[in-house]
Order: structure tokens, then C-alpha cells, then sequence
């Protein structure tokens, strides 16, 4: 599967996504089906630790871990592989560092009005390209924004600001926007190839109980050049 971080202008085109019931984090067993009759056991023996944008994230398997780079050269952060290969990734979870900006996810949003809440997912959801957005509690008080991308999206090909195709993606991903400890902006997505499945998603929402942020220089140095005003093109 290849990875499209970042292509065309995007939003979600008017129609339902195949992956709209996957779940919210929750612990390590979920539900296989709606009666609750069969349940998932998640190992998660395999602890990372990146040094370079302090984080840590139990894992199911040791990841082959790449830089994002590799397919957005924009993209801070690591994608941690879980089955094939760079050229045909399978299985991963991707992290990204800064990725959404302050005041997009306020502290209080697990407590706000449920108006005010359907504004923050509404306004957030419009800027990541995401559908069937919710406010989950990733941590005790500590809250983020869980989402699916869109099966399908409105591009503009040609670069005039109008929408005017249709593509399908290749497959939906699973995306968890959260706060770090030490002010880091996260985002954890789920890679799982040719579709998304039910042990996938279990094993994705434990991963996310279990992430830390830790204070590491080069990541604060990242985030203090991030504030600066960036240089005009000629």
C-alpha cells in the first residue's frame, strides 16, 4: 500500500465511509461483534522509545521504524512498522510531532457543551480531512480527537482553489490528535491494509492508552523554531 501523507487539497466528499464504526480507545480487549459475545485479546510487549521526538509507545511486535519523511518530506515523526516493508506497508502506526496547533483541542473539551463540542469536531475535522470525529479521554482528563479518514475526497487537480474531481483512497485510516505531557501536539494513525479490521483497531486503541511524551532538547528546540516566522519565497 502506498502511503499518501500529503497530496492535492482535499476535503471529504457527501458520502458514508466503509470504516465508520471503528471504535473509540478503550482498553485491551474489544468487542468483535455487536452482541459482545466474542472478545480480542492485545499483547502489547514491545516498548519504543524515540529519543529524537520523545515519545513512547507499547507496541504489539518491534516495529522497523522509518522516518516520515520518507513520504511527506514536511512530516515530523516516525512510521512504526508492524508488517511489510516500505514499499508495501501493511501494518503500521505513523506518529507525527506538532501536528495540529495550539487551541485546536481545548483542555476542557471532554466537558464542554455539546454544542461547543460539535464546533471544535466540526472546525477540526474540516482542517485534518477527517469523518466520524469524537472527543475521546486518552488519559484520566486528558483529551484528544479520535477520527477515520474520508473513503472518498473532493480534490483540486489543476490548483485554482475550485474542487473539481473525485478520488477514492486506496484504503481509510484511523487518526488520534493528543496532548502531550510536555506541550506536544501528536497524532497516532492506523495503517491497516487492504482494509480496516477489528483486531487492527484493538490493538490500535490499547497502543493509545499506553503513549507517553517525554521532554527531549531536540523536540523543544523543534518546537521554538516551529514558533518562528517563516521566511517569504522569492
Amino acid at each position: 500500500m502506498a502511503i499518501m501523507m500529503g497530496a492535492f487539497l482535499m476535503v471529504p466528499a457527501m458520502s458514508s465511509v466503509s470504516a465508520e464504526e471503528a471504535a473509540a480507545p478503550a482498553a485491551a480487549t474489544a468487542n468483535a461483534d455487536a452482541n459482545g459475545d466474542v472478545t480480542i485479546d492485545v499483547s502489547l510487549p514491545y516498548k519504543y522509545t524515540s529519543t529524537r521526538y520523545g515519545y513512547s509507545i507499547m507496541c504489539p511486535t518491534q516495529p522497523n521504524v522509518v522516518p516520515a519523511s520518507l513520504f511527506d518530506e514536511t512530516a515530523k515523526g516516525d512510521i512504526l512498522i508492524f508488517e511489510g516493508n516500505v514499499d508495501d506497508v501493511k501494518k503500521a502506526w505513523i506518529v507525527l510531532i506538532n501536528a495540529y496547533d495550539e487551541g485546536e483541542i481545548p483542555a476542557n473539551a471532554g466537558s464542554v457543551s455539546d454544542d461547543e463540542r460539535k464546533t471544535i469536531l466540526d472546525n477540526f475535522a474540516n482542517k485534518h480531512v477527517l469523518t466520524n470525529t469524537r472527543v475521546v479521554e486518552v488519559a484520566e482528563n486528558v483529551y484528544g480527537i479520535y477520527g477515520v479518514t474520508p473513503k472518498e475526497l473532493q480534490v483540486d487537480t489543476n490548483g485554482d482553489g475550485t474542487f473539481d474531481d473525485t478520488i477514492t483512497a486506496e484504503s481509510q485510516m484511523v487518526q488520534t490528535y493528543l496532548p502531550g505531557e510536555f506541550g506536544g501536539h501528536f497524532m497516532i494513525s492506523l495503517i491497516d491494509s487492504p482494509e480496516i479490521s477489528v483486531p487492527g483497531v484493538a490493538t490500535y486503541n490499547a497502543g493509545l492508552t499506553t503513549f507517553k511524551q517525554w521532554p527531549t532538547s531536540e523536540y523543544q528546540e523543534f518546537l521554538e523554531l516551529s514558533k518562528l516566522p517563516k521566511k517569504k519565497k522569492k
